[in-house]
């Protein structure tokens, strides 16, 4: 009775009733002659908005991103920077940004913790501009106020240039060489880990670079029926591992481009 009962509020809402319209659309076609095609596109798409809606098929979209990159910590002695690039804000009710938003909040929290454990004379560099200019500030100058109100009391220094991962790394890394810092602990999401490090290496070469996601957005178990049955949550993390896929391909090519036809 309470499988019957999560599978009818499952397929009830979106993204559950989106796929079952998407299936007997197909079936309609599969009726009319010539629909073959179609009814085949149409099934395709449903199957694959399934397999982005169920928490086992975004493990296997996202899940397979946080897997790829080792958390990697200097030793304890070791002097380092913390970077946290920005990812968003979070609203009250008159639309300005009072907190970051909930994945960006788990990087500041782990640099918090991350950094008060390492103690001494340790640097947290917040990233992140007024991204559309539409803002009463920058997402950096919120994870400040965000890290204060978390007990961090150690420095901060706010980077608010940026609107991208690419200038994140890019303006951290005139601020990390003008400081003269020879290891930095890049804190992310560990779906954004892999891009954020390879971004990180180009524009900080002489630099040590240690990245660090202590946690995954999704689950890497298999639960159960449960973890069958789509959400919109697991459609929601499916779309951003592939946002991050699509944008490690995009500086790939782009800095073949780079390599190919170099600036003169």
């Amino acid at each position: 009775m309470f499988f019957m009962y999560k599978l009818a509020g499952s397929l009830a809402v979106p993204p559950g009733l989106f796929i079952l319209l998407l299936l007997f659309s197909a079936f309609a076609a599969s009726r009319r002659p010539r629909g073959k095609s179609l009814s085949a596109l149409l099934a395709v798409l449903a199957a694959l908005f399934y397999l982005m809606s169920a928490p086992a098929g975004s493990a296997l979209i996202t899940g397979t991103l946080e897997g790829m990159t080792e958390n990697v910590l200097p030793p304890d002695k070791a002097e380092a920077a913390l970077l946290v690039p920005a990812g968003g804000s979070s609203y009250d009710g008159e639309g300005s940004s009072i907190a970051p938003s909930p994945l960006t909040l788990e990087r500041l929290y782990a640099a918090v913790r991350l950094a008060a454990s390492r103690g001494g004379e340790t640097v947290m560099i917040m990233s992140g501009g007024n991204v559309f200019g539409d803002r009463d500030r920058s997402e950096a100058r919120t994870l400040a106020q965000a890290a204060r109100e978390m007990g961090w009391r150690g420095a901060i220094i706010i980077e608010e240039r940026s609107r991208t991962t690419a200038e994140n790394m890019r303006y951290a890394a005139e601020l990390v060489r003008r400081l003269g810092i020879k290891r930095l602990i890049v804190v992310t999401n560990a779906y954004h880990l892999p891009r954020a490090t390879m971004i990180a290496k180009e524009a900080l070469p002489d630099v040590d670079l240690y990245p660090y996601a202590p946690w995954r957005i999704t689950d890497p178990l298999i639960r159960g029926y449960q973890s069958f049955l789509p959400d919109g949550g697991s459609f929601a993390l499916s779309c951003a591992g592939l946002r991050e896929y699509a944008g490690i391909a995009a500086h790939k090519l782009a800095s073949l481009c780079r390599r190919v036809f170099p600036r003169t």
